[in-house]
Parts: C-alpha cells; sequence; structure tokens
C-alpha cells in the first residue's frame, strides 16, 4: 500500500501528464524545420515525438538534421500522428528525405518524403498499429528552394508551332553556319534541329538552326527535355537572350553543349556592365561568365532534364534535377525580357568547342518537350 504523500505525488503527476497532452493536441500540426548541410545535400532528417499517457495523442514532434540539398531547402517532418492520425515527412529539394513521424493507439506512421534527386523517405513506424508507407526515391527536376513558379505555356512538339516559335535565317560572327528554316523539323511528337553542309557556293559551309520564341520571359525557370548534338565545332544549347538588334543591353542565360565532349556542358550567363545607351547603332560586348562542368552523364546519347531557374537573386542551372551552378554575380543586371532559344550552330573557335571536322556534320539535337513558368516570388 503507498502512503498519502505517494498518493498525492502520482496523482499530480498524472494531472501534468494529461495536460501536456491536451495542450500538444492543439499543437499536433506543428513542426520546426532546421537544415542541414547546404553544400553536400547529406544528413538524415528525423522527426521525433512523445507518446502521449493513457492512449492520448502524441506531441507533435520537432525535425532535426534534415537534410538541405543543392538547390533547396529541406522540408522537416511532421512530427508523430495524434491518436492514430498518420503524419508524413515534408519533401526536401535534392536532399535526403526526412523520415515520418510514428502512429499512436494503433494509427499508422506517415510517409516518407519524396527527395527530389535524394535518398528516399523513412517508412514511418506504428505504436500498436500499421507501418507507415515508405517515401519515393530521389528523381525528377530540380527545387526551387523557397521560389514559387507557375506553369505559364508548354510545347510538347506534337507540330512545329510557327506561332510559338520564329526560326531565324541570320548568322554572326565566330558562327560558320547561317540559320535555315528548314533545318527544323518534327516527327513523333520530338523536334528535331540539324546541323547540315550548306549547298556549294554558300556563305558559310553550315546549315544550323536558331528558334526563337515569340514570348518573352522576365524571371521564371524554362525546363526542358533534351538530347545535345556530338560532333566537334558543334555547338547546342538551351539559351534565353534580350533580343533587339542592335542589342544597347545585353543579358543572356546559357545551357550550352560543346559537341567535343559528351559529358560535359557550358553554363554561362552574359550581362553588359557598361551604362546601357538605347540609341547604339551597334550591339555592346557583354561580360561572360562561362563556367565549363561535368554533366554526370553522356548529354548526346539519350534525353535528359535540363532546367533554368532565374529570379531577383540569381540564376540556378540544373541537369536532372542537380543543382549545377548559382551564378549571383552582376544579377541586379539581369532584368531584361528574354525569349527562349533552341540552338546548334558550328564554332570557329577550335580551342573552345573543338575544330571543326568532315564529320562534325550532319549532327542533330532532340527536344522532347519545353516547359516555361512564370515567377511568383
Amino acid at each position: 500500500m503507498l502512503s498519502n504523500g505517494s498518493v498525492f505525488g502520482t496523482a499530480t503527476m498524472l494531472f501534468a501528464l494529461a495536460w501536456s497532452c491536451s495542450n500538444s493536441n492543439s499543437n499536433s500540426a506543428r513542426a520546426q524545420r532546421t537544415g542541414g548541410d547546404a553544400s553536400s545535400g547529406t544528413g538524415g532528417g528525423e522527426a521525433a515525438g512523445v507518446m502521449g499517457a493513457s492512449g492520448g495523442g502524441a506531441v507533435a514532434g520537432n525535425a532535426t538534421g534534415a537534410a538541405t540539398g543543392m538547390g533547396g531547402n529541406a522540408g522537416g517532418g511532421n512530427g508523430d500522428a495524434n491518436a492514430g492520425t498518420a503524419g508524413s515527412a515534408g519533401s526536401p529539394i535534392n536532399g535526403s528525405a526526412g523520415a515520418a513521424g510514428s502512429g499512436v493507439a494503433g494509427g499508422a506512421g506517415g510517409s516518407g518524403g519524396s527527395g527530389s534527386t535524394g535518398g528516399a523517405g523513412t517508412a514511418g513506424s506504428a505504436f500498436g498499429g500499421a507501418v507507415g508507407s515508405s517515401g519515393n526515391s530521389g528523381g525528377g527536376q530540380g527545387g526551387a528552394g523557397g521560389d514559387s513558379f507557375v506553369l505559364s505555356w508548354q510545347d510538347d512538339f506534337n507540330t512545329l508551332d510557327l506561332s510559338a516559335w520564329q526560326l531565324q535565317t541570320f548568322t554572326y560572327d565566330g558562327n560558320q553556319a547561317q540559320f535555315s528554316t528548314q533545318n527544323a523539323s518534327v516527327s513523333n511528337g520530338v523536334l528535331t534541329i540539324s546541323l547540315s553542309a550548306a549547298p556549294n557556293g554558300s556563305a558559310k559551309p553550315y546549315l544550323g538552326v536558331e528558334m526563337r520564341s515569340v514570348k518573352t520571359l522576365t524571371y521564371g525557370k524554362v525546363s526542358a527535355r533534351m538530347r545535345f548534338a556530338t560532333g566537334s565545332g558543334v555547338v547546342s544549347g538551351l539559351v534565353l537572350f534580350y533580343t533587339p538588334f542592335p542589342n544597347c543591353d545585353w543579358n543572356e542565360i546559357d545551357i550550352e553543349h560543346l559537341g567535343n565532349s559528351s559529358n560535359t556542358s557550358q553554363l554561362n550567363a552574359m550581362v553588359y556592365t557598361g551604362t546601357p545607351n538605347p540609341n547604339c547603332t551597334v550591339s555592346v560586348t557583354p561580360t561572360q561568365d562561362p563556367l565549363v562542368t561535368n554533366l554526370g552523364f553522356n548529354a548526346e546519347t539519350g534525353f535528359h532534364l535540363y532546367d533554368v531557374e532565374w529570379t531577383p537573386a540569381g540564376v540556378k542551372y540544373f541537369a536532372d534535377g542537380l543543382l549545377l551552378r548559382n551564378w549571383t554575380a552582376n544579377v541586379a543586371r539581369l532584368k531584361l525580357p528574354e525569349t527562349i532559344l533552341l540552338t546548334i550552330w558550328a564554332s570557329s573557335a577550335a580551342s573552345w568547342a573543338g575544330p571543326l571536322t568532315a564529320s562534325s556534320a550532319p549532327a542533330s539535337a532532340d527536344v522532347d518537350w519545353i516547359k516555361v513558368y512564370s515567377y511568383s516570388g
């Protein structure tokens, strides 16, 4: 038999525990998000909760150690489920998925978060009940972190829509191809842009393609599923470009694949750092900031996803969801409306793209689809 003092102590403890459980119910959906290593995209996420007394609901747990992947912040777990209601984990971007919460009193554990190019979500566990389902493995598009993008338009290339695209016919110094309306075609839902030998007597030895979107974009996201071209001296790319001519205030964003290296591409941003003169008669010379980077795959043998995210804070370049570069230098000057270009051309800069040879053409690049998103903050 317990003494009166023991009974009083036990009663007090039970009252405090009951108050704690009741107070936790009003905050059960709340979980604190904390980030891991932003550069490596490593580190696990774990949602911790405290089981309530006498079958009561669990206190919402904190998500701690959630990984922050390259290209976005990790979502913290939502904590443990209340009285059998499943709790779900947050969705990390480019990192490892956060662990799910645990269900109490027979409820199923929450499902694991799905990571974008990250690890699989951890399965939720049930206290006295079913086991929650595991999260999806990472994959797909790269994340935007805290930025928001809204789909504006897309082209699945079921036809060659000349109301959405303009086929150019000009050329420029350093380009050994004349752009042609004949070198773009659509078949089976795929756009093909080609580099071919020009007819005898032509001003340039090759014919290429520059397709310009009719619509412009000022901040946003461009996603394209593409296969780039192979061939020494051959350049194929996804480009955003401020297009007036002469260009008195240059803005340009590039993913350009150089055909002399199958697994690398150049990520470039170009702005004019001088004082713009709207009455210029000759285009200004931009300041370039190129970075040739290893993609981690052969860009010429199959389709891969390429994303450009352009915000007032900078430009992020992704390949298959992996952040390759976050450009912020001179970003305040990158603010002009840009058209979207799909290009293939022949470079005369042998030290950059490789020398043009007899096997450089014919060559082609393919585009399965393109999606354009506006920036909503």
